[in-house]
C-alpha cells in the first residue's frame, strides 16, 4: 500500500509538472496596461507633526470622495490610502490631528482613529442617533479625551481605545442643527443654530455634566450664512445681505455684536468665504472679501471686529503657527500665469522678505481655491515653506523652494462624466495617399504623377531614418505639454494597429483634457469654469461628440462638448480639435454661452460635404438649433429622416417628435406620447439606453442545430428603458418594490417588450447591444443580485436584409428572456466593441470588491437549455445553471483594485480581436482585452525564420523536382 501512494504521489507530481496555466508574468504588469490612484478633492488638511513640530514629509487629507489618505510631499505619490463606502454612511464629515493620532468622524456617528505612519485602523466606536447632521470632533486638551459631536448627542471618548466615558443629550435636537463644538478653558462649548430664529449655546465641563444652556436671538441667520468659531471663544458669522460681521461670545454668550463691513472699508458680498485654517486658537482670522481681495480680522474685547492686515491684491491666503508666531500666507496675482508668495507676520503686519517668490501657475487650472502651509528653517538659518494649493479644477500642486513645482495630482480626474476615444491622425506619407484620392477632377496622368512623388516622399523618409538610426540619433517630434513632465516624446502618429489613441475626458468641475492610452500621460488641457454638467437620472452629465475624426484628411478632427452654464442654467458648449487640444476658429475661450436651455442634444448620423456631423439641440421653446450653424440648411434637407423624444422622468412620460419647417425655422412636432405610469402615480423613469454608435453587427441570424437560421431583430431605433417606485399598499398585503422594463421604437412609439419585476430594486445596470439587452438589479425577495436578459429575433425568415425602417417594421419580434444569479455586488457594466463585430462579445463588470470581470455572453443565452440535446451541444450553448461563473482569472485588472467605479468605455482598434477599456471613477485603469483570443496575430515565439525557410526551401524543392520531371518526361520520349 505504501509503494502504491508513493506511485500516485509522483505520478501527480509528474502530471503538476505538464499542466498549462494561465496566469500573468510579473514582467508583464503595465506592459499594456495603467493604473492610476486619485483622493477628490480635499475637505482638510493637516502638515505631519514630528516631536510637536511640523516635519513637512507627509501630508494628511480627507476628501469629499470619501477618502483617508497620506501623500509623500517629496513626489505627491500616496503612502497609503482608506476608502470608504459610497454615500451618506462613508462621507468623512471631520478630521483632527494632534501628531500622534488621526481621528475622523465618517457618516455622522462613526468614529475611527488611525496610525499616520501606517494608516492601520486603531480602534473604531459607533454612536447612535441618526446621521442627518455632519459629526465634528475635537480633542480635549491632555486629559486624553476625544469629544464627538453628533446630531443628537455629545460623547467622550478615551483617546487610547475609543471606549465611552459619557454623553450628553442634546435638546430640541429635531428642530436645531448642532454643527459647531469647540474645548476652551476646561469647557466644552456645543453650537447650535435655527436659521431665521436663533443660536444655542451649551457649556459642558469635562466630566460630562451640563454647566448652562442659551439661546441667543440671531434673525439673521439663513442657511447658507457661513459662521465659524475663531481664536477659540468667538462665534463669527458672515451676514451678505447686511454687509456685516456678527460675533458671540461662547463664554457669555449675552447676544451678538455687529460691525458693519463698510465701517472697516470694505463689502461683502455672496462670493464671500472663510479661508480654511485648522488652528483655531491663532491670532486673526482670514476672509476672502472677493476674487482679488483677503482680509484679516479679529476681535477686540467687547466683540467688535477691526481689520488687522488688508491684502488688496491676494487671490487666496493662509494663517500658519511657527514656533510660538502667527503668520499669513498670502498669494497674489503679479501675471497673467504668474502668482507672488507674501508672508506677513500677524501681530506686527511686517512682510518677511525670505518668503518672497514668484509661483508659474497655469491658466487652465482656474483660480486658486484654498493654500496649507506649513513652514521651517534651512540649514543658513532663513525661514522656508511647502505650500500645498488646491485650484478650481481641483488640481493640488505643491511648491518650495523658492516657488518651484515639486509635483501636482491631478485629482479632477477622479470627477470623470464624459469620455471618447479617438484615433491619432496619418503620417504625412499616408496623407499623401489620402490626397491623391481626395479630388475627382484629376485625370489619370496628373494621379500617376502624385502616386511617383508619394513614393519617392517614402523612399526619402526611409533612407533619412536609417541615417538617424546608424548614427544613433533619435527620429522623433517634440510635443509642447506644458508643464506636463512627459519625458516620452514621440510622434502623436497612428500606429500600425491603431492600438495608440487620445482619451478625451470632460469632468465635473469643467476640466477636459486629451490623454495617452499608452502612458496615461496628458498632452493638452482645457478649463471651463462655467461649464457644468447636467442632472440626467440623479447623475451628472455632459454631452461629449466626435463630430469628425482623423480619417478625413486634409479636413482635421473636431469634437464638441455640451453642458449646463453655471450661473444661468442654459447651454454652455465647446469644440476643439481633440489631438492638439486647441479650440476651433472662433470658439471664446471658455466656450460658447447658448441663449436657450438645452432639453435634448443628438449627433446627426448623416455627414455633410465636409464630412461634419452636425450637433442637433432643441430648446424648450422646441426649436432646433444646429452646431455649427452653417449645418442648418444641412439638418432642413434631411429633415424628413429626423426624429427625437423627450422623456419627463416624474411623470414617467415620453414623447415623440419629427422636424418640420415653418417659416424658415425648424421646430420639433409632436407626433406620439407613452405614459409608462402603468395606473401608479410613483413611478420614475431611471435609465434610457440606446444603442452604442460604434458597433458594427457582422451576423445578421444565428445558425441553430438543425442547420436553419434564426435572424436578428436589429432595429437601430430601440431603446431600453426602466422605471422604479413602489405598488401601492392594499389589505391583503404591504406595498412592495417594482421594476419595469421597456423596449420601444422611439420612431413610432411602438412598445416592442414590456417585462416588470415585483419586489425587485435597483441600482439598475444596463447593457443594450445588437438584438440583446442585459440587466442586473437587487431581488429584495431573496436578498440576491441578478442578471437578466432579452433576445430579440425576427424568426427564420427576414423581412429586409438590407435597410431597415421603423415605419415598415416586421411583426413583432421573438423576444426570449432568462434570468440568472450573479453572486456580487458591481458598480457599472459595459460590452465590449471591435472593429467589424466579427469578434465574441464579453460584458466587462466592475465589481464592488475592486476587480472588473469578463463574463463571456455566451453565459448570458436565455436559450441555454435544462436538459442539453443533440441541436444544442452543436450550437455549442451550455447547459442552463442559474449561477453565474465568477472566476480569478477572469479579473482583468489582477491585482490592482478599483475604488467607486462609475463608468467603463470601450473602443475598438485596428485589431478585430483587441478593444480598449478605460475604468474610471475614484480610480482610473486602462487595458486591452481580447474576447476571442488574438487570433488575428502572430504570436511573439512565432519562428519566423523557421516557417520563411520550410517556405523557401519548399519553393526550391517544387522548382527541382519540376525540372527532373520535365527532363525524366523528355526522356521518356524519346525511348
Amino acid at each position: 500500500m505504501a509503494s502504491t501512494g508513493g506511485f500516485i504521489l509522483v505520478f501527480s507530481t509528474f502530471l503538476a509538472c505538464f499542466l498549462c496555466i494561465s496566469a500573468l508574468y510579473e514582467d508583464q504588469v503595465g506592459s499594456f496596461d495603467w493604473r492610476q490612484q486619485y483622493i477628490g478633492r480635499y475637505k482638510t488638511a493637516y502638515w505631519e507633526q514630528v516631536g510637536g513640530s511640523a516635519g513637512g514629509k507627509k501630508l494628511f487629507v480627507s476628501s469629499e470622495k470619501n477618502v483617508i489618505a497620506s501623500l509623500n510631499t517629496a513626489n505627491g505619490k500616496l503612502i497609503w490610502r482608506k476608502v470608504f463606502e459610497e454615500g451618506r454612511r462613508g462621507e468623512v464629515d471631520d478630521m483632527i490631528y494632534n501628531g500622534d493620532i488621526l481621528v475622523s468622524v465618517l457618516g455622522g456617528r462613526r468614529v475611527a482613529a488611525w496610525s499616520p505612519g501606517s494608516g492601520n485602523l486603531q480602534w473604531e466606536s459607533y454612536l447612535d442617533g441618526s446621521d442627518k447632521h455632519k459629526g465634528v470632533v475635537q480633542f480635549v486638551g491632555e486629559s486624553g479625551l476625544v469629544v464627538a459631536l453628533t446630531a443628537e448627542k455629545v460623547y467622550a471618548l478615551q483617546m487610547r481605545d475609543g471606549s465611552q466615558a459619557w454623553d450628553v443629550e442634546l435638546s430640541n435636537s429635531d428642530t436645531v442643527n448642532y454643527n459647531k463644538l469647540q474645548v476652551f478653558d476646561g469647557k466644552i462649548y456645543v453650537v447650535g443654530m435655527t436659521a431665521g430664529s436663533e443660536v444655542k449655546v451649551i457649556s459642558i465641563g469635562l466630566d460630562g455634566a451640563v454647566l448652562s444652556t442659551k439661546p441667543v436671538l440671531a434673525g439673521f441667520l439663513r442657511k447658507d450664512t457661513k459662521c465659524r468659531i475663531v481664536e477659540e471663544k468667538y462665534l463669527m458669522c458672515i451676514c451678505w445681505m447686511s454687509s456685516s460681521f456678527h460675533v458671540l461670545n461662547l463664554k457669555s454668550p449675552q447676544g451678538f455684536v455687529s460691525t458693519s463691513a463698510q465701517d472697516l472699508g470694505h463689502d461683502i458680498t455672496e462670493e464671500s468665504r472663510w479661508i480654511e485654517q485648522y488652528s483655531p486658537s491663532m491670532k486673526g482670522e482670514a476672509v476672502q472679501i472677493n476674487k482679488d481681495r483677503t482680509i484679516l480680522v479679529t476681535v477686540k474685547d467687547n466683540g467688535k471686529v477691526i481689520v488687522m492686515k488688508d491684502l488688496p491684491k491676494s487671490v487666496i491666503a493662509s494663517t500658519v503657527q511657527y514656533e510660538g508666531k502667527d503668520y499669513i500666507i498670502s498669494l497674489e496675482q503679479t501675471g497673467h500665469e504668474e502668482l507672488t508668495v507674501n508672508m506677513y507676520e500677524t501681530n506686527t503686519g511686517d512682510q518677511l522678505s525670505e518668503a518672497n517668490h514668484k509661483i508659474h501657475y497655469m491658466k487652465h487650472h482656474g483660480r486658486p481655491l484654498q493654500v496649507t502651509c506649513v513652514l521651517g528653517q534651512r540649514k543658513d538659518g532663513k525661514m522656508a515653506y511647502k505650500l500645498a494649493l488646491l485650484s478650481e479644477d481641483y488640481a493640488v500642486q505643491l511648491f518650495h523652494k523658492s516657488g518651484k513645482v515639486a509635483w501636482r495630482r491631478d485629482e479632477f480626474l477622479a470627477y470623470t462624466v464624459a469620455v471618447e476615444m479617438v484615433d491619432l491622425p496619418v503620417s504625412e506619407n499616408q496623407a499623401k495617399f489620402e490626397d491623391e484620392f481626395g479630388s475627382h477632377e484629376d485625370n489619370v496622368m496628373t494621379m500617376f504623377v502624385k502616386r511617383v512623388k508619394t513614393q519617392l516622399s517614402q523612399l526619402q523618409t526611409f533612407i533619412i531614418q536609417q541615417l538617424h538610426r546608424l548614427q544613433g540619433v533619435k527620429h522623433h517630434t517634440v510635443i509642447e505639454e506644458g508643464d506636463d513632465d512627459d519625458t516620452e516624446d514621440e510622434e502623436l502618429l497612428r500606429d500600425e494597429f491603431s492600438l495608440h489613441k487620445i482619451i478625451v475626458i470632460v469632468t465635473s468641475p469643467g476640466k477636459i483634457v486629451g490623454m495617452k492610452t499608452v502612458n496615461g500621460h496628458l498632452l493638452w488641457q482645457h478649463f471651463l469654469p462655467e461649464l457644468g454638467p447636467f442632472d440626467r437620472f440623479g447623475r451628472e452629465k455632459v454631452l461629449l461628440h466626435v463630430q469628425r475624426t482623423t480619417a478625413h484628411f486634409p479636413n482635421p478632427p473636431q469634437c464638441v462638448v455640451l453642458g449646463r452654464n453655471r450661473a444661468s442654467g442654459r447651454g454652455q458648449l465647446f469644440a476643439f480639435d481633440p489631438i492638439s487640444g486647441h479650440s476651433v476658429a472662433q470658439m471664446p475661450p471658455g466656450g460658447l454661452h447658448l441663449p436657450y436651455n438645452i432639453q435634448q442634444a443628438f449627433l446627426l448620423g448623416e455627414w455633410d460635404e465636409h464630412f461634419m456631423k452636425a450637433l442637433i439641440m432643441l430648446d424648450d421653446s422646441f426649436t432646433i438649433h444646429t452646431y455649427p450653424t452653417s449645418a442648418q440648411k444641412f439638418v432642413e434637407n434631411h429633415r424628413s429622416s429626423i426624429y427625437l423624444y423627450l422623456a419627463e422622468v416624474d411623470n414617467s412620460l415620453l414623447s415623440g417628435y419629427r422636424l418640420v419647417l415653418n417659416q424658415n425655422k425648424l421646430s420639433a412636432d409632436s407626433v406620439w406620447t407613452v405614459n409608462l405610469q402603468n395606473q401608479r402615480q410613483n413611478i420614475k423613469i431611471t435609465n434610457i439606453v440606446a444603442k452604442s454608435v460604434h458597433e458594427h453587427t457582422y451576423s445578421q441570424g444565428r445558425v441553430l442545430g438543425d442547420r436553419s437560421v434564426l435572424y436578428k431583430y436589429l432595429n437601430p431605433n430601440v431603446v431600453v428603458i426602466t422605471t422604479e417606485g413602489e405598488e401601492p399598499a392594499t389589505s391583503q398585503q404591504k406595498g412592495y418594490p417594482v421594476i419595469n422594463v421597456y423596449v420601444i421604437d422611439v420612431i413610432t412609439g411602438h412598445m416592442i417588450f414590456h417585462g416588470n419585476h415585483r419586489k425587485a430594486q435597483g441600482p439598475l445596470h444596463i447593457v443594450h447591444s445588437e438584438n440583446w439587452v442585459v440587466y442586473s438589479y437587487f431581488n429584495a425577495k431573496q436578498r440576491r443580485h441578478e442578471m437578466a436578459v432579452l433576445e430579440m429575433y425576427e424568426g427564420k425568415n427576414q423581412s429586409n436584409a438590407t435597410v431597415f425602417s421603423s415605419f415598415t417594421a416586421p411583426q413583432q419580434p421573438l423576444v426570449m428572456r432568462q434570468s440568472f444569479i450573479f453572486p456580487l455586488p458591481m458598480y457599472t457594466m459595459t460590452t465590449t466593441i471591435t472593429e467589424k463585430g466579427i469578434t465574441t462579445k464579453d460584458l466587462l463588470i466592475a465589481l464592488k470588491n475592486g476587480g472588473v470581470f469578463t463574463l463571456q455572453k455566451a453565459f448570458l443565452d436565455p436559450r441555454r437549455p435544462l436538459t442539453p440535446t443533440q441541436e444544442t451541444q452543436e450550437e455549442g450553448t451550455f447547459p442552463y445553471i442559474p449561477e453565474l461563473p465568477v472566476h480569478t482569472e477572469g479579473m482583468i485588472n489582477y491585482n490592482q483594485t478599483l475604488y467607486h467605479v462609475q463608468g467603463i468605455h470601450t473602443s475598438p482598434t485596428g485589431l478585430e480581436s483587441t478593444s480598449l477599456v478605460l475604468c474610471y471613477g475614484l480610480d482610473m485603469f486602462h487595458t486591452r482585452v481580447q474576447p476571442s483570443k488574438m487570433f488575428d496575430v502572430l504570436k511573439e515565439d512565432f519562428e519566423h525564420w523557421l516557417i520563411a525557410s520550410v517556405v523557401l526551401s519548399m519553393l526550391v524543392a517544387s522548382f527541382i523536382t519540376q525540372k527532373l520531371a520535365s527532363r525524366k518526361a523528355l526522356n521518356r520520349q524519346w525511348k
